[in-house]
């Protein structure tokens, strides 16, 4: 079968702590190997440690940049983790659902982390994380860093909240991944995280246990891959997992669906 090109250009927003470019390139291979299959890729530019509206309004002024550049057209967005969260923000409360054709978010926890609810509830922590992490994000180029903000919005309880004020919008369609690390992973650092998350929220990616990540169509759980691996940060193929054909077989599909 030949591959189509998607309708409208790719826009993948990062998550939480990273840029686009810092302190490593967040989606690895993925935006060169898209635009080799003739994809026009775009990435999100907001800041790393945000919160959810603060970064949403920073993806509003990309999305307006770019639709300048390509003649007011739609976006297919591919959002990672805490991304996902302020994608549908962008397109719910900042109502631009007419400029997305679809969201498919990858490892986003959609109901909430127990082990950000656990962190949020230790106040020394949350003073020196807040207070460090802001000074080490602002000098790699935040504009706003708030990460004592942006890990209490990834609480159950700060997002249940959050669905019930953003609700999906008819004009988008909505879709879904999640990811599995086993105990034999490949990812030295994330096998560190998955033991502390799997006290408090079970199996994980690393960060994210998959049953938080359903929302819209739930496509799967990619078993035995990291919450980063996802994106491909390392820049290579994990657990005879192929990172470039997942990829390409989502924006496959996305062709195929006419977006």
């Amino acid at each position: 079968m030949k591959k189509q090109v998607t309708r409208y250009p790719v826009f993948l927003v990062h998550g939480l702590n990273c840029r686009d470019d810092r302190p490593f390139e967040y989606f690895g291979r993925i935006p060169s190997y898209l635009e080799g299959q003739g994809v026009r890729v775009y990435l999100g530019g907001q800041d790393a440690a945000g919160s959810i509206e603060g970064n949403a309004g920073q993806l509003e002024k990309r999305l307006q940049e770019i639709r300048e550049r390509e003649g007011g057209r739609k976006v297919n967005i591919i959002a990672h983790s805490k991304g996902g969260l302020e994608a549908r923000y962008l397109i719910s409360t900042l109502g631009r659902a007419s400029w997305a054709a679809s969201l498919t978010t990858l490892c986003t926890p959609h109901y909430g982390s127990r082990t950000a609810k656990y962190w949020c509830s230790k106040k020394g922590f949350m003073r020196l994380y807040g207070c460090g992490a802001d000074r080490f994000w602002k000098a790699l180029g935040d504009k706003a860093p708030d990460s004592g903000k942006a890990l209490r919005q990834l609480t159950p309880a700060y997002l249940k909240s959050f669905n019930e004020k953003n609700p999906d919008s008819p004009l988008v369609y909505y879709q879904s991944y999640g990811a599995r690390l086993a105990s034999s992973g490949e990812d030295p650092l994330m096998l560190l995280f998955r033991k502390l998350v799997l006290l408090q929220d079970g199996e994980n990616d690393g960060l994210v246990s998959p049953d938080r990540t359903h929302w819209g169509v739930y496509r799967g759980t990619v078993e035995n891959i990291s919450h980063l691996d996802l994106v491909d940060s390392r820049k290579r193929d994990a657990g005879g997992f192929c990172m470039t054909k997942f990829y390409s077989r989502l924006v496959q599909d996305l062709a195929e669906r006419g977006f």
